[in-house]
């Protein structure tokens, strides 16, 4: 069962925190899972693993 959903909203952690938008989830032949991102501010589909992304915290850049 795949960790994201489509419309989730999410960061990668291994690039400063991009975030962005899943809008494709793909399943691997060894029965792992990719993700198509749509990236804010690329106007572009990046594709992810699992391991390298996280829910966003929506915590990011928030002004007090």
């Amino acid at each position: 069962m795949a960790k994201f959903s489509i419309g989730e909203q999410v960061d990668n952690v291994a690039d400063d925190h991009e975030g962005g938008t899943i809008v494709a989830v793909f399943p691997t032949v060894d029965g792992k899972f990719r993700y198509a991102v749509d990236t804010e501010g690329y106007g572009t589909l990046k594709f992810f693993t699992e391991e390298k992304l996280v829910v966003h915290s929506g915590k990011a850049g928030v002004r007090p």
